[in-house]
């Protein structure tokens, strides 16, 4: 009998504050009403953008709805976006809080998931001026002209001997050279880049996969210590396998830091700005490794989809040839 009545007294005490909080949502827009602590998850099923949109058509093109706890804005117009994205872009710029992310990624330390504000313009700063400036990019033309050379003597002769290719993994492969050159400053095989008997690339798309899957623990933090759907244990693992991998890379570029005419990657260059007197940038270790991190995984999974459309295109001819000469420009 005790217990019950000591059950009663924690859904109460979460209870009240839900309620005082909920007066102030009178000057918010139209939603559905949601239930306490789970708020209208339950109208979302495997397609919620699909259940959004019928809900918008209900409640508005700005509807308010409760995520479990979290109070959140909808918006399914384009007036009404480009208010949010563009006109008061400096109000909505951050990104939301997640379990994912933040173990994945150092503390949200990297510049892609990060909040707006002081840090996050340093870090612009720092790319723009430092890893992705004009000097720093013309530097690595000539390797990224040798390693699209490479890709196609490699068609040609499969073309000669008649040899069956898989476009998409050989484009791949050259984006994930190019991209661990500038970053690393060397390529890797496929076993150097085996982590807890999982590939490189396996784990890139997981840890895509677990930042864009939806997260219970996000939406009502009081049952995070359970990680029903395993999200967060699965993200621990995979830092730590990263972990592993990139203090790995930053100790043999300390190694290698003195070199005198080496040509300065992306790790060489963040080193300089962390062991630097003044540094302006206040990075440290774990800011390295977050940034290394998103710059590998997320360029290399863009790109990916980028060439898998033009792939997807290459029956229209006059589109083909207009997307062949964009990307040899970007290149």
């Amino acid at each position: 009998m005790a217990w019950l009545w000591i059950w009663i007294l924690i859904i109460i005490s979460l209870l009240i504050p839900l309620c005082i909080l909920g007066i102030n949502y009178k000057k918010l827009p139209p939603g559905p009403k949601g239930f306490p602590i789970f708020g209208s998850l339950h109208l979302l099923g495997n397609l919620p953008h699909r259940d959004l949109h019928k809900l918008s058509q209900k409640y508005g093109p700005i509807m308010h709805i409760k995520l479990g706890i979290i109070p959140t804005i909808i918006v399914s117009s384009p007036n009404a976006a480009e208010l949010f994205l563009k006109t008061y872009d400096h109000v909505f710029a951050s990104r939301p809080h997640t379990n994912a992310s933040n173990y994945l990624f150092y503390g949200q330390k990297n510049f892609g998931f990060s909040k707006y504000g002081s840090y996050w313009r340093n870090m612009r700063k720092m790319c723009t001026h430092e890893l992705l400036s004009n000097q720093k990019v013309t530097t690595f033309e000539p390797m990224r002209s040798n390693e699209v050379g490479l890709l196609v003597e490699n068609l040609k002769e499969a073309a000669r001997t008649q040899v069956v290719v898989n476009l998409s993994s050989k484009v791949l492969c050259v984006v994930r050279d190019m991209t661990c050159l500038m970053v690393f400053g060397k390529k890797f095989v496929e076993e150097e880049m085996i982590m807890d008997e999982k590939s490189f690339h396996d784990a890139v798309k997981e840890v895509v996969q677990l930042v864009a899957t939806p997260n219970l623990c996000d939406f009502i933090p009081c049952v995070a210590w359970f990680d029903l759907q395993g999200i967060n244990g699965r993200a621990k693992h995979l830092c730590n396998m990263f972990d592993g991998f990139l203090e790995k890379i930053i100790e043999e570029h300390l190694d290698q830091f003195k070199i005198a005419n080496k040509n300065q990657d992306f790790v060489d260059v963040l080193l300089g700005l962390m062991g630097s007197q003044n540094n302006e940038y206040k990075i440290d270790r774990s800011t390295i490794k977050a940034l290394i991190l998103v710059s590998t995984l997320i360029k290399v999974h863009i790109y990916m989809y980028i060439i898998s459309m033009i792939l997807l295109v290459s029956h229209d001819s006059g589109c083909c040839i207009y997307l062949e000469v964009q990307l040899c420009n970007l290149i």
